[in-house]
């Protein structure tokens, strides 16, 4: 009886079934790994390199005799497939099954095949992955007697809904990409039209920029001798602005008097700017200028802009020989 005992507890082999048990649990681990890694496999990939690569994975995982994936596009484009082994045309086991495709509600299906080209029956087993706006199916054959088995079955759904789910992104990346293309395009279009405007009015605002430096100039100078002539007087000019004295020294009737707003717009007038280039130059809206210009016609008694100058120049609001421009 000793002797029994020792032999039975020097002897450290598993049983058979411990063995196969390990093994498929090993098998099992690693091909849940390879589930896990997939999407991050197919990341930034292009659809169809997404399905060619769920075909791929499917005959790393299983004992496949053949296998086909096809993708329908939602945007009415050409369906993404995919099979095995190459040929002109799908596997002959898998031609009825393509007959036959199962509904979502059917979920996975498998038959059995009998290929008039084989005396080798087959198991195909068929699925539609089911996700909103994707239209997917994957069919895979195997000549084991027991495939696919209730764990083949959860990885094949998992690994179908992975390939489903990562095409579908795919897809809407490659949409936005081409929406970012397009607006980029015009953006550029547009960022060019502005240049070209910004290059045409160069010269229109370089103008201003001188009729306005005349402007001033000009202002300057006339009302210099205005205030000089009045320093010390009780009767300085008020807001009516200075009187205007004529080529005798004399004064103009009361109406004549012109407000100091008036008298630049009569001198810019002069110089031959039209209503928007005073406005521009002044900082005023072409409403006001057109009221200043009516104003100081009724003042001065002239109805047309030829009149008003020849009435700055006897005055001396414009000097005669002052360029325009």
């Amino acid at each position: 009886m000793a002797d029994t005992d020792r032999g039975a507890a020097g002897d450290a082999s598993p049983p058979r079934a411990e063995v196969d048990e390990s093994l498929v649990s090993r098998r099992a681990l690693r091909d849940l790994a390879v589930v896990l890694a997939l999407p991050a496999m197919w990341v930034d990939l292009e659809p169809d390199d997404i399905a060619a690569g769920l075909l791929d994975a499917l005959f790393g995982m299983f004992r496949l005799s053949s296998g086909y994936v096809r993708f329908g596009d939602p945007a009415g484009g050409p369906s993404l497939e995919h099979w095995r082994p190459g040929g002109p045309g799908v596997p002959p086991e898998l031609e009825m099954a393509l007959a036959a495709t199962p509904t979502r509600e059917q979920g996975t299906v498998t038959t059995v095949v009998a290929p008039s080209t084989s005396s080798e029956r087959a198991r195909v087993t068929c699925i539609s992955p089911a996700f909103p706006g994707e239209d997917g199916m994957v069919i895979i054959a195997s000549a084991e007697p027991d495939f696919p088995t209730e764990f083949e079955l959860h990885l094949l759904r998992a690994i179908a809904g992975q390939a489903t789910i990562s095409i579908h992104a795919a897809r809407r990346l490659s949409v936005e990409r081409a929406a970012r293309a397009t607006a980029e395009a015009a953006l550029q279009r547009a960022n060019v039209f502005l240049a070209r405007i910004a290059e045409d009015l160069a010269a229109p605002l370089a103008l201003l920029e001188k009729r306005a430096a005349q402007a001033h100039d000009l202002s300057a100078e006339r009302l210099r001798p205005n205030a000089t002539s009045h320093q010390g007087s009780d009767t300085a000019a008020g807001p009516t602005g200075p009187d205007l004295a004529g080529d005798n020294g004399q004064a103009l009737a009361p109406s004549a008097r012109l407000t100091r707003r008036e008298t630049e717009v009569l001198g810019l007038l002069a110089q031959g700017l039209s209503n928007k280039e005073i406005a521009a130059v002044l900082w005023l809206s072409d409403r006001t200028i057109e009221r200043h210009i009516t104003g100081l016609y009724r003042k001065i008694g002239v109805e047309r802009r030829t009149e008003a100058t020849a009435f700055a120049l006897r005055y001396g609001l414009i000097d005669a020989n002052t360029p325009e421009g």
